[in-house]
């Protein structure tokens, strides 16, 4: 570009320029300045015009500045100035400002001037230095993080990595990682033996990978040549591009291994547990069937009445009996409620009903303890939601223990309240011997009994555990107060039904004399049981019912043949018979046209909810438990043979 003057006719342009803009001679006098240069330095047009260049150079700069003007004017062209430098200006106030220079020569009459394009660059600086800032800490982060962590560019190329992926993949490289294609760097990994391939072919676990790869959802499972077990998750960029991490899981596999071993362990000893109860409960209670049946057919003979004598000690061979049977039951419901197999049907309760009911049985108990039973505030109260069965259970464990750890003289009343709205609560009081303050909170607790553990009293120390798990499973819940020597309030509150009402069903009085002892012989049963004691006990219960003929099989195959010659109208069947059991055995009866309309009346000693359930799923009229209740049997019979309803 050539001109004739340094007073140039499109000033007004140049002043319009973003950029600062100063035209020097080849000496380095300026003869121009724009409009912004005059901004960025903070000179005026003419303090600056005819000043060397070097005024708006910093001090440490000037002394080399004129050799790089000669410099340039010897080989004058355009190109920027101080090409891989950070140059700097020197505002008039002494300051200096970052700047980019572009250089460009004039050809004029008067000689060479030189077009210096000056950008002030202070806020790119400060983006930079920003930037490069979030830059490092973004790079720390990423690197501090404990897991493998790979970032891929839309190419597929590794963009960054931190330390732990170089850990996991750099050892496998002579060179760098960054750069590499995914592909290339798996393979040279899966060569180099970084993964396991074990289960699985260097091929198999290649396209396994790179088709999650290619669509990454959930995660992918690998593990090391170490035995480290892997989690694999990755995700796409915005950019397209994709972020891979990889955690090392391994103590979160070994722990649910142990988790899972350790459940199958305790599942098992449940089970076993439970196979344990079950065959204990069996084997106790076939003797148990023998004496307390034969002392309950004593106790009723009315052919050879015993004397009173011999009638005391009967009872004591019965509550002898009947204890160790409430020991055997207390530790089957201790453990259906532990395992959850225990079943509550929730119903409207007349409370007062229950209590009268729990009052009556333990009266005889507490006759022979020297205790009185009273009935205290019982004031009609709306009826409750509760399994009536399991309520009146409560009661009995709160009232026998009334009377076990009572005082020869005492009492133990039985009282109603209504403490807050929508609840009831019942509460048994004794004037016992108390419990100390250090056992109170140990109270509930299974096989604790309050220092008594080694005393005179009976008890297992359980019933207390199944009384607040009962009522805890029907919405309910348990407390009591005690003082030593004075006494205990044990107390169960139960929620109260929305629509309650205080009629209670007449109770219907059981018969005096049962009709299967009326009458002439009219009724066959057969008798299926291996057991010679148990067998003698129904012989001579059914003695006492003249209208009832009894046929009596050791095994399934002989039972089976009795009743196809003598089609009785009820079968009475065992369930562990030897070879056929008593589930195979009902099975062909219901098979037979001619015998499939028998009523069968299971009777066992496996007395778990699963025993009571699978008969009544294998088709059984009723399942009845050893020890035999004389008269519940009684009533089944009456129910089968002459339709009296209990």
């Amino acid at each position: 570009m050539s001109v004739d003057a340094p007073e140039l006719p499109f000033r007004e342009l140049v002043d319009a320029a973003p950029d600062g803009v100063i035209v020097c001679d080849q000496t380095g006098l300026i003869v121009l300045v724009n409009a912004e240069a005059e901004r960025m330095f903070g000179y005026s047009r003419d303090e600056l015009v005819g000043q060397r260049i070097e005024t708006l150079v910093p001090d440490r700069a000037r002394a080399q500045h004129s050799h790089h003007v000669s410099g340039y004017t010897g080989t004058p062209r355009l190109r920027p100035m101080g090409i891989g430098m950070q140059l700097t200006g020197r505002r008039k106030d002494g300051s200096q400002l970052p700047v980019e220079i572009s250089l460009a020569p004039i050809e004029t009459s008067r000689g060479l001037l030189v077009t210096a394009g000056i950008r002030d660059v202070t806020e790119r600086r400060r983006l930079e230095r920003e930037n490069r800032r979030a830059t490092a800490y973004l790079v720390s982060a990423v690197d501090s993080v404990h897991d493998a962590f790979a970032l891929f560019d839309e190419r597929d190329r590794v963009m960054m990595v931190n330390s732990a992926a170089r850990q996991l993949f750099g050892a496998t490289f002579e060179g760098g990682i960054v750069g590499l294609p995914f592909q290339e760097l798996l393979d040279k990994s899966l060569r180099a033996g970084v993964f396991d391939l074990s289960n699985e072919t260097r091929e198999a676990l290649l396209q396994r990978w790179l088709a999650y790869h290619q669509d990454p959802e959930g995660t992918l499972e690998v593990r090391t040549g170490t035995g480290r077990y892997l989690r694999v998750i990755e995700q796409r960029t915005a950019e397209h591009g994709t972020v891979s991490t990889i955690a090392d899981v391994t103590d979160d596999v070994l722990r649910a291994e142990e988790l899972r071993a350790s459940r199958e362990t305790a599942e098992a000893a449940s089970a076993a547990k439970s196979e344990f109860l079950s065959s204990m409960s069996h084997e106790l209670r076939t003797p148990l069937n023998a004496i307390l049946g034969f002392a309950q057919l004593l106790e009723r003979d009315r052919k050879q009445p015993l004397s009173e004598r011999q009638l005391e000690r009967l009872g004591h061979v019965l509550r002898g009996g009947e204890h160790l049977l409430r020991l055997i039951d207390d530790v089957l419901d201790l453990s259906r409620i532990e395992a959850g197999r225990i079943m509550v049907s929730p119903e409207p309760v007349d409370v007062r009903s229950v209590i009268e009911e729990v009052i009556t049985t333990l009266e005889p108990m507490a006759g022979r303890a020297g205790i009185a039973i009273q009935r205290g505030e019982l004031p009609e109260v709306p009826r409750v939601v509760a399994d009536r069965t399991r309520l009146a259970q409560i009661l009995m464990n709160f009232g026998s223990n009334a009377i076990k750890y009572g005082k020869h003289g005492g009492h133990v009343q039985f009282t109603l309240a209504a403490p807050a709205p929508g609840i009831v609560r019942i509460t048994v009081i004794d004037d016992g011997i108390g419990i100390p303050v250090d056992k109170r909170d140990k109270v509930f607790e299974p096989f604790q009994r309050a220092g008594q553990e080694t005393g005179p009293i009976e008890g297992t120390g359980i019933g207390l555990t199944i009384t607040k798990r009962l009522a805890e499973l029907m919405r309910g819940r348990v407390g009591f107060t005690s003082e030593v020597d004075r006494g205990s309030a044990f107390w169960v509150e139960m929620p109260i039904h929305r629509r309650a009402t205080h009629d209670v069903a007449p109770t219907k009085p059981a018969p005096t004399t049962s009709p299967l002892a009326i009458g002439e012989l009219r009724h066959k049963v057969v008798y299926i049981e291996d057991n010679p004691s148990n067998i003698a006990f129904m012989q001579d219960l059914i003695e006492d019912l003249p209208s009832v003929q009894l046929f009596t099989a050791p095994t399934a195959e002989i039972g089976l043949e009795l009743v196809r010659a003598h089609l009785p109208q009820v079968v009475i069947m065992d369930i562990n018979l030897p070879g056929m059991n008593g589930f195979d055995a009902a099975q062909r009866l219901r098979e037979w046209p001619e015998t499939k309309h028998i009523p069968v009346i299971g009777l066992s000693a496996a007395a778990l909810l699963k025993d009571t359930s699978r008969a009544k799923d294998a088709g059984f009229y009723r399942y009845l438990t050893k020890p035999v209740k004389v008269a519940e049997l009684t009533r089944v019979l009456e129910e089968l043979l002459v339709g009296v309803k209990a």
